[in-house]
């Protein structure tokens, strides 16, 4: 499993302090009950040897921080600049600051809690990327006579991202002493793709129960041949209305708003629309919109589309 790189973590310092905010963490744990599952899958509970609760506690503590600190800036600068909320009353500059600093740490918490699951999407693209490639490598080889485990070295040694990484793991624990089937079934549990997941039991199943493994996996690959076409239909049907959109406001609004301002700036009083400013404000509005429709399509694609 790759290393997730969390900073807050690393600092003995402040895993020490947040110990004060642990029956805090206790009682945010509770409440966020799938923040351990959250923190198995994305490799933090693992890498850090953290607890939900002791994650949780973190977030407190260096969210407390931030709100101390935000209040106490904010404040300061209020009484710097003399500015007064008189609707708050005589404690106003200082109320103020503290629900700008609250506003942050509010932010912050949420964010720190949102990471293990921003790792978790990241390692599910990873995965869904390159699992059809794996898989039909693994069906070719053992058709072939290959072993499973030297299968699955050919696996952790080939250039299959997240799922080479794992493979990885599963060779280590494997040449420890732990059964196959038994290495499978926590890869399987701690996996965060659903896809991967599947094709495991089935294999873990297979391996069971004696029945043919190559049978068994050409299966699974039928059936995730076809959900891939059925994303990528899904993709075309989304594309369509937003080539439309795009087409609208990043070609035919800016054209047609060109037009429009040059002529409006001939009429008496309307100078300023034709401003070289104006055309500059449109330029980047133009910009900006090209790049959030970047974004959407990068957002929409499925995983299993690959590169």
């Amino acid at each position: 499993m790759p290393a997730a790189n969390i900073p807050y973590l690393k600092s003995s310092k402040i895993r020490s302090l947040s110990k004060l905010f642990i029956g805090f963490g206790a009682v945010l744990s509770k409440v966020f009950s799938g923040i351990e599952l959250d923190l198995k899958q994305s490799g933090v509970l693992e890498q850090y040897a953290i607890s939900a609760r002791e994650y949780l506690s973190v977030c407190a503590f260096l969210s407390t921080v931030l709100f101390i600190s935000v209040s106490a800036i904010l404040s300061m600068l209020f009484i710097s600049l003399e500015i007064d909320f008189d609707m708050l009353g005589e404690m106003s500059t200082y109320i103020s600051g503290a629900i700008g600093g609250f506003a942050f740490a509010f932010f912050l918490f949420f964010q720190m809690m949102y990471y293990p699951k921003s790792i978790i999407n990241k390692r599910v693209a990873n995965i869904d990327r390159n699992l059809l490639f794996v898989l039909r490598t693994i069906l070719v080889q053992i058709r072939s006579g290959i072993p499973i485990f030297d299968t699955f070295v050919t696996i952790a040694s080939g250039d299959y991202g997240e799922i080479s990484d794992e493979f990885s793991n599963v060779i280590e624990k494997v040449r420890t002493g732990k059964p196959v089937t038994d290495s499978l079934e926590e890869l399987a549990i701690r996996n965060p793709s659903n896809y991967f997941r599947r094709a495991l039991w089935q294999l873990v199943n297979s391996i069971k129960s004696g029945s043919d493994v190559a049978d068994n996996l050409a299966v699974v690959i039928k059936a995730l041949s076809k959900e891939q076409l059925i994303e990528i239909r899904k993709y075309q049907s989304t594309l369509n209305p937003l080539s439309m959109m795009y087409m609208m406001v990043a070609v035919i609004a800016p054209s047609l708003g060109i037009t429009v301002m040059i002529v409006l700036s001939t009429f008496p009083g309307m100078d300023s629309i034709g401003t070289e400013s104006s055309f500059w404000g449109l330029l980047i509005l133009v910009v900006f919109m090209q790049i959030m429709f970047m974004f959407m399509i990068k957002t929409r694609r499925p995983n299993l589309m690959g590169e």
